[in-house]
């Protein structure tokens, strides 16, 4: 991921992002020992919570070092982790894949859908460097994950939608970041399937997401991403994206590598019976409403997907959907 961001930013001159990389790679401390702090007290987390204040704690609260401080790239990313696929009883190996691919990229926050509990366990128990917020505690739900040396959590909240048909809700998680940022993170499962009902339920999810990101006050910035389960007609039918808010695909180029997250060309998690046609689309897409206060540098660079590497003990990959990732330089 940072190697292709260095060819885009250096566009595409190798040596010129060979230097860039070298650059920052000499600029960068080497990396902070992790916390193996396991966590036991767990935030309250049940459907008909609507805003939970989370309370300064001196177990983990972790002092943000002059390293951390310096950190000057931002990612986040967005995953739907299929727990409701049971096939073959992989959900342990599959979710040990994604837990694999948040080390490997450390972003900053995590949006995760489709968690079932014992999913939603191993990522608590092996994800110790982050804090996690969960929609819900049965069936499946969405989690948001934060890292614990950058973000301090002031309260999250979770609405549900009053249409659903699929105990479908938005999560929001209102943080100040490395001290000084105020960003609110959302995210949500929006209804699925191709039948009308589910249709119009999914644009009005939608609809009340894009509210309350422009509602959220200026000074604060917002990220919501998860599977939307969007299809650009319904898009359109809604007015589309509001003035002042960024799809971040579309604001980091459009890259063609990443134009569809589930895509039944290259993930074989579910069978396909045609090899004439088969289905691909942009269900998970994050979106952007910037901070009005000037002195706020975050600034959209780069998009890319994630999970892309088959388990090599399954012969299949973690999820049939990607995992779709954003930076931002701050």
């Amino acid at each position: 991921g940072l190697a292709m961001m260095m060819l885009q930013n250096n566009e595409w001159n190798l040596q010129r992002a060979v230097n860039a990389y070298q650059d920052s790679m000499q600029g960068k401390s080497k990396a902070s020992s992790k916390q193996t702090k396991s966590r036991t007290e767990k935030p309250i987390l049940t459907s008909d919570v609507k805003r939970v204040k989370i309370e300064p704690s001196t177990t983990t609260s972790v002092p943000i070092d002059n390293k951390t401080n310096a950190k000057t790239r931002f990612k986040v990313l967005s995953w739907n982790i299929d727990g409701l696929d049971e096939q073959e009883k992989t959900i342990d190996i599959r979710t040990r894949g994604v837990i694999d691919v948040i080390k490997r990229e450390e972003p900053d926050a995590v949006f995760l859908q489709e968690v079932i509990p014992i999913a939603f366990d191993l990522i608590r128990n092996l994800l110790p460097e982050y804090d996690s917020y969960a929609g819900n505690t049965e069936g499946y739900f969405v989690v948001i994950l934060t890292r614990r040396e950058l973000f301090k959590v002031q309260n999250f909240e979770i609405t549900p939608y009053p249409g659903t048909n699929m105990g479908r809700n938005l999560l929001i998680v209102h943080t100040m970041y490395k001290n000084s940022i105020e960003i609110d993170l959302m995210t949500s499962h929006h209804e699925s399937g191709t039948e009308e009902i589910a249709s119009k339920e999914r644009m009005e999810q939608l609809k009340l997401c894009f509210k309350h990101m422009m509602d959220a006050p200026s000074h604060r910035i917002v990220l919501f991403g998860g599977d939307l389960n969007i299809r650009e007609k319904e898009l359109q039918k809604v007015g589309n994206v509001p003035s002042g808010i960024s799809d971040l695909w579309i604001a980091t180029g459009k890259r063609k590598e990443c134009a569809y997250t589930w895509d039944m060309n290259r993930n074989t998690n579910i069978y396909y019976p045609s090899t004439e046609y088969r289905p691909r689309a942009r269900f998970d897409r994050l979106y952007y409403r910037p901070s009005t206060q000037t002195a706020i540098q975050f600034q959209p660079v780069y998009f890319e997907l994630e999970g892309l590497e088959k388990l090599a003990s399954i012969k299949r990959y973690c999820s049939d959907h990607w995992a779709i990732q954003a930076y931002f330089d701050i």
